[in-house]
């Protein structure tokens, strides 16, 4: 079974249509939960799904019994992919109706007891950053205390970048910055941590639609320069940076004489015109690397996604389609230029 996580409930049915869309299959949900399952025989390598915030593929079902027999159990699965001297991320938490995610009791007990056996088996697990080239194993504890986990070896992670997250069942609440223009730098802080790639120093970043500021604030705060592109002008001291060009222009027709670190935009638009950005930029291929919103009205035009995850495969880029945790009626497009 794939057990496949979104970013509350509100997003079950959403996230319904689109794999009854786009992978021709009917999902399941877990009662309260922001989770529904699809069969196994689905094939989800290289697959996108937006309105998913992370997913178990190919899980196993763990019964519920004690912590330590349960610990032993996912320990040998493990031990099957992955060997001495390997590098692992491993995920372990609690998927409850009342708070969500939860990293703490039963959930902080079975990791402790499958780090201290998997130390003795030499695998080298990952306990700071996500690393997507690495094993990748993800226990996920239901109300019943039973588990389920899934794993993959590292030959076989990359099959499944689209739909993995580096942060634990998918949830993430970027730190408050109060000198941020606005609350939207959260979605280039959260969709940098998603591509694994950081906006720095040395780099020119542009922003499409860039006012008030907050994305290009954090491309600063980075330490790239940034052409910022709007009809309104940004704050005040993002205006006075020296490595701040901002051009009173169309955000849609501006074309660089050169190819950009960066191309960014959280610009209030339709998808189709998201499209058109998609095209210049990245089909174009006048960036390596590009976080694009696409912004919905109410529930309506949600099937325009399929245009995008067609475009996706048809692009020099890795690309990832997500619905981020700071996004609201939005999902983010992200890709970096393959190498």
């Amino acid at each position: 079974m794939h057990y496949i996580l979104t970013k509350n409930t509100q997003w079950i049915e959403p996230l319904q249509r689109e794999l009854a869309q786009d992978l021709n299959t009917q999902s399941q949900k877990l009662r309260g939960l922001p989770v529904v399952t699809i069969d196994e025989t689905i094939n989800l390598e290289n697959k996108y799904i937006a309105f998913s915030t992370t997913a178990l593929i190919n899980t196993k079902l763990i019964p519920e019994d004690s912590i330590s027999k349960q610990a032993n159990q996912i320990v040998e699965l493990i031990k099957e992919k992955v060997e001495s001297e390997e590098f692992l991320n491993l995920h372990v938490f609690s998927m409850t109706q009342k708070y969500g995610v939860i990293e703490t009791g039963r959930a902080e007990i079975l990791k402790d007891k499958i780090y201290k056996s998997l130390r003795k088996e030499r695998v080298k697990i990952l306990r700071k950053e996500f690393n997507p080239s690495k094993a990748h194993a993800q226990v996920m504890i239901l109300d019943d205390r039973s588990a389920v986990i899934s794993i993959q070896s590292k030959e076989e992670v990359s099959n499944y970048r689209t739909l993995y997250s580096p942060y634990i069942g998918g949830f993430n609440n970027v730190e408050d910055d109060k000198k941020a223009p606005s609350r939207a730098f959260k979605k280039i802080v959260e969709a940098q941590e998603i591509m694994g790639k950081k906006i720095s120093a040395g780099e020119t970043l542009i922003d499409l639609g860039a006012c008030p500021g907050g994305w290009t604030y954090i491309a600063r705060k980075n330490g790239a320069s940034v052409i910022a592109l709007d009809r309104s002008e940004l704050r005040e001291d993002l205006m006075l940076d020296p490595e701040v060009t901002f051009l009173q222009t169309d955000a849609f027709k501006y074309r660089p004489e050169e190819t950009l670190d960066w191309a960014v935009s959280d610009i209030i638009s339709t998808p189709e015109r998201v499209i058109e950005l998609i095209e210049t930029w990245v089909v174009g291929e006048l960036c390596h690397n590009f976080i694009f919103t696409i912004k919905f009205q109410g529930s309506d035009g949600y099937n325009i996604l399929t245009k995008f995850k067609d475009l996706a495969k048809k692009c020099s880029f890795d690309i990832i389609l997500k619905q981020l945790n700071a996004n609201k009626n939005e999902v983010t497009i992200m890709g970096s230029k393959q190498s």
